[in-house]
């Protein structure tokens, strides 16, 4: 199972895996942290990532790019025109849900292609280098979004993963994965278990990337973090720094070069890349130069930046930075004074002014800094991410640590009012309000009319409507008419009850729901049973056998309520892509992604019969000429040449199987010329070596000394024979080679030579290997042992082989 974190950026995705007892972030195909969060379309197959960046100037058109921008966006987002299109080189236009597409010329047609398939594209290719990377299928992840992202966003995001063939665990908002990361690794937080009245470390997350800003105030004890409080301006960016030091340039080399940049959007996407370079460089330095090569009509444009004047322009950028962090402050409920750390995250937090902004506006009682750069500003949401994927999945232990996120939209739920009991009934209510905690469960309460008409007409079944929306539409992406989803419970009928519980002989069913904003933010019913109550006799004890009973013969039995749940069916229907469509686009971006490797195969297949020619051409002129007969090698040069005219004229097009086989005719007649020639080449090291074995065997069997004293003369004399009779056949056989003409195929091989070489090895070793006998050890005397008989009288005896020997009585004088 794998453990993956995806930070699905808008400019580049960064990818962590956990491995290794630690985080790791990966690298792609050419080794970079970051991939380009790109898809490129060309006229025969896709470029997704590094590739798609390489050709995002010369396929400008067919590139796009803003992929976490547009992905589940309504094309009547007036942001989408206003704001998104300028950043994509594409045309945008409206797809057939109402969404955000992408409109490009792929193999020769006109196509569209929703953004949700763009970005399922991209997913693939980040699958498959991470796969690569890790080296076990990379099928189960994380996905990190904005806090901001709407729930139709949510819903595309994991229909893209699902039809890139990812099945996303969670998807972690942005701020909530860099607030894991920072917590999971500290050791010094507060413990409520020592001190229930510990104050919680309160850390102010700040997150400023490519495009979006966000604020996010976390506190933080042993073991849990909380998120309580966020706030966000999603069209404040690196990119709108970049934009103004375009403007004023584009004005000023209107003026200074006579060139309307805005005419040509290639033009203005190669300044806008210049006055990047440009903000990165003042951030460390006061002056940098701004140097664009052939911007339009052959002209080049340059001109000195001053940091004083960067500041100036994007002042009104800086003051935008103070709301959101008022608004996450006040929808914690704390001041600047409460909060103990300010941790910065994204690529654009580097920039002077913001890090400047941000310091006076949290700075201590005495100036002292709360800016905190522990996280890796540009890794940090990834790793996070990977964290929560190792927390969820079972095969990877984690220290333990809870999550709890906030929901930024409220959302309530509404229905037909005309079908609720009551002269004026409620038609909606706040489901999970502002701050609600995610994810949570909450148990809600329906009641619905039963005409009988209705029930009729209906074959004794109703269904009633839930709709989910969002509560307003301030500081969220478009969403029409605020909808989220429609959940029809259907199964509704009529059961033992009051019959005129509604009023004018109209009864009522009871309907319990549970509705869940889950872990991803996204709002579900997940359970609906119909409550049916009943009096029934209560069972009362058997009376025993000659008891007395005072109970009257008419007297009304006892009756007790009992309930019963009868579970209903819930349709949903929500803004994401239905199941057939889902399916359809995973079938096309199949053969899609089967279109791109045979493109890539034939491709590479071409580039080895290019390769080919060149190589052998290069070798018969030189190397290999003296193993080859003039008249062939002339012929072979011939057939090269005209194998290189036809691989830029009529060969452009040919097919994978035309480049195999004409490679394989040319093997034919090339690879006996090269294994002529390596022969010649390994041969003499091949001889060389057989002689170092063979006159070493010859030196130690020739030894006068007692070192094979105790090997039979018989096998001596077999080994040394055989070691002569391999040198005659060597020698005998290097003659011949050397007697015949270099382009005949040898009588000899190298790996001949080293076959009889270890043969020789194998015959000779185990003789002149074998090793001595032991030296025999004799075994020592055994002591006497001294025997008392029966009568007191003392024995001397020796054992020896087994038998024992009494010792002869002696008188002694």
């Amino acid at each position: 199972m794998s453990v993956v974190g995806i930070d699905f950026g808008n400019s580049n995705t960064v990818v962590a895996v956990a491995r290794n007892r630690g985080i790791d972030v990966i690298t792609n195909e050419v080794s970079n942290r970051a991939t380009p969060s790109l898809v490129s379309f060309g006229e025969k197959q896709r470029y997704l990532g590094e590739s798609a960046k390489t050709l995002e100037i010369s396929n400008f058109k067919n590139t796009v790019g803003g992929l976490k921008r547009l992905i589940g966006r309504s094309f009547e987002d007036p942001d989408i025109l206003e704001i998104e299109q300028k950043y994509v080189n594409c045309k945008l236009v409206k797809g057939e849900r109402g969404d955000v597409a992408a409109h490009v010329q792929f193999a020769g047609e006109a196509r569209t292609f929703s953004m949700t398939q763009v970005a399922a594209m991209f997913l693939g290719c980040v699958r498959d280098y991470t796969s690569k990377e890790i080296k076990i299928p990379c099928t189960d992840v994380v996905l990190s979004c904005p806090g901001w992202f709407t729930d139709f966003q949510r819903r595309a995001l994991l229909d893209a993963a699902e039809i890139a063939g990812l099945n996303v665990l969670r998807i972690i908002n942005d701020l909530t994965a860099s607030a894991l990361g920072y917590g999971i690794t500290k050791t010094d937080l507060p413990d409520p278990s020592l001190d229930s009245n510990v104050k919680p470390r309160t850390v102010v997350f700040v997150d400023m990337g490519n495009s979006s800003y966000q604020v996010a105030v976390v506190q933080f004890v042993k073991g849990k973090l909380v998120v309580k409080g966020t706030a966000y301006d999603r069209n404040l960016g690196g990119r709108d720094f970049d934009e103004k030091i375009v403007d004023h340039y584009v004005t000023e080399f209107d003026k200074k070069y006579k060139m309307d940049i805005r005419s040509s959007p290639k033009a203005l996407f190669r300044l806008r890349q210049g006055c990047e370079k440009v903000k990165k460089i003042l951030s460390a330095n006061s002056v940098t130069m701004l140097n664009v090569e052939c911007l339009l009509d052959d002209k080049d444009v340059s001109a000195e930046v001053h940091r004083a004047e960067f500041l100036e322009w994007v002042s009104p950028l800086v003051g935008r930075l103070e709301a959101p962090l008022r608004e996450a402050l006040e929808s914690a409920g704390i001041t600047t004074r409460e909060v103990d750390f300010v941790e910065l995250v994204g690529g654009s937090t580097r920039l002077a002014a913001v890090k400047d902004f941000l310091h006076e506006f949290f700075k201590g009682p005495n100036g002292e800094s709360k800016l905190s750069t522990t996280l890796n500003l540009d890794e940090a949401v990834s790793r996070g991410s990977a964290l929560q994927c190792a927390i969820i999945s079972p095969v990877f232990k984690v220290r333990d640590f809870s999550v709890q996120d906030w929901n930024g939209y409220p959302i309530n739920l509404s229905w037909d009012a005309s079908l609720v009991p009551g002269v004026e009934g409620e038609s909606n209510m706040e489901a999970f309000g502002f701050g609600n905690p995610i994810p949570s469960v909450k148990a809600l309460t329906f009641h619905r009319k039963l005409p009988e008409a209705e029930l009729a007409e209906n074959n004794g079944h109703v269904k009633f409507d839930i709709e989910a929306k969002y509560a307003s539409s301030a500081n969220r992406p478009l969403v029409p008419k605020n909808w989220i989803g429609k959940f029809s419970i259907t199964g509704i009928k009529k059961v033992n009850g009051d019959p005129n519980a509604a009023g004018e002989g109209v009864s009522k069913a009871t309907i319990k729901v549970k509705a869940r904003l889950d872990g991803n933010n996204l709002i579900a019913l997940e359970q609906a049973q119909q409550i049916e109550e009943l009096l029934v006799p209560v069972e009362e004890p058997p009376v025993a056998e000659g008891a007395e009973t005072e109970k009257p013969a008419d007297a009304a039995p006892k009756m007790k309520r009992v309930t019963r749940k009868h579970d209903l069916q819930i349709v949903s229907t929500t803004l994401g892509a239905s199941r057939e469509l889902i399916k359809e686009w995973h079938a096309s971006e199949g053969e899609m992604a089967v279109a791109d490797r045979l493109v890539m195969d034939t491709a590479e297949k071409k580039n080895q019969l290019e390769e080919y020619v060149y190589y052998v051409r290069e070798k018969l002129e030189m190397a290999w000429s003296d193993f080859i007969i003039d008249v062939e090698r002339t012929a072979f040069t011939a057939e090269l040449n005209e194998m290189e005219d036809w691989l830029y004229g009529d060969g452009e097009d040919a097919t994978k199987s035309v480049f195999a086989e004409k490679l394989k005719v040319l093997k034919v007649k090339g690879d006996p010329v090269a294994a002529r020639y390596l022969e010649s080449e390994e041969r003499p090291r091949a001889e060389k070596s057989f002689r170092e074995v063979a006159n070493g065997f010859l030196l130690q069997l020739s030894a006068t000394d007692d070192r094979f004293a105790h090997i039979p003369a018989a096998d001596l004399e077999k080994a040394k024979k055989e070691a002569q009779v391999k040198i005659q056949w060597l020698n005998s056989q290097i003659a011949k080679a050397n007697d015949q003409p270099k382009h005949i195929d040898p009588v000899v091989t190298a790996a001949q030579i080293n076959a009889e070489k270890n043969s020789l090895i194998n015959f000779v070793t185990p003789i002149i290997n074998k090793p001595k006998p032991a030296p025999k050890v004799e075994e020592p005397a055994a002591a006497p042992v001294e025997e008392v008989d029966n009568l007191g009288n003392t024995k001397e005896e020796t054992i020896e082989d087994g038998e024992e020997k009494e010792a002869a009585n002696m008188d002694v004088d």
